[in-house]
């Protein structure tokens, strides 16, 4: 069982470095390799997206940093302590927030009741910093005026919001987004692109886990591409996204002429 002792034994040595740090993690399901040997730094305030065609591995890296998954080998840092071998719950209340491809909102609650659940799931006692991250995105995505509103009632691109301010009203200093654009119209994705680059400009770190290339482009600084269960390439955006083996892989022959 892990205790609190046991996440304050868990400091590794510095205080500094990145925010969040995976090394060499790798994780099998039979014979299959799902992730291997897997290098990763995240740095404060930092917006990085994932890459990478399906079956690439990137939903298994997403639950190895989460704690929803328990590596093979490796280790993954969060705020410069080892959090290896504890469960997701212990990591969100160490500052790491997550959303998932299918959206996890109480849809019988109204939005404002689904952010005071979030709110009091929390045992973060983060600052004010935190708390503006979290006020910046409710007001950016206007859910006030719909407060009042069971979630189901939502349409679909509010409801994607509204988990994305949920994750936010925990106060995390790192925000994991499993595909958060999924669904949504050219504009309601460039404009949450807009509000997750706010975001990482007031000191957020995020990674973005996202197969539409447009928002990719539009908000990432650097991309990572994972390809079978690998580190096949990262950098830049700008660079990353005209590399023809990257573009072979992962955005096709016929994506290309479309980019």
């Amino acid at each position: 069982m892990v205790n609190d002792a046991m996440v304050n034994d868990a400091m590794v040595t510095g205080g500094g470095g990145p925010v969040l740090k995976a090394e060499r993690l790798c994780k099998r399901f039979g014979g299959v390799v799902a992730s291997d040997q897997i290098d990763f730094n995240l740095e404060r305030g930092e917006m990085r997206c994932v890459i990478g065609p399906n079956g690439a591995g990137k939903s298994t890296f997403f639950a190895l940093l989460c704690g929803i998954l328990p590596p093979d080998s490796g280790r993954v840092i969060l705020k410069g302590r080892d959090v290896t071998h504890l469960p997701a719950f212990r990591r969100v209340r160490m500052g790491l927030g997550l959303t998932f491809q299918t959206n996890r909102a109480f849809h019988a609650l109204t939005v404002a009741e689904n952010l005071e659940t979030a709110r009091r799931a929390s045992a973060s006692a983060s600052g004010a910093a935190d708390d503006a991250h979290f006020r910046a995105a409710f007001g950016a995505f206007d859910l006030a005026a719909s407060s009042h509103l069971p979630a189901r009632e939502l349409p679909h691109h509010q409801l994607q919001w509204l988990e994305i301010c949920m994750a936010l009203r925990r106060g995390p200093d790192v925000l994991l987004l499993d595909e958060p654009t999924a669904g949504m119209s050219p504009g309601e994705t460039m404009y949450t692109a807009d509000v997750l680059k706010t975001l990482s400009r007031e000191g957020l770190a995020l990674i973005v886990v996202e197969h539409d290339v447009a928002f990719v482009r539009k908000v990432a600084e650097t991309v990572t591409v994972l390809h079978q269960g690998s580190v096949f390439a990262e950098g830049p955006v700008e660079v990353i996204t005209q590399r023809e083996d990257v573009r072979q892989i992962y955005l096709g022959r016929t994506r290309e002429a479309a980019a």
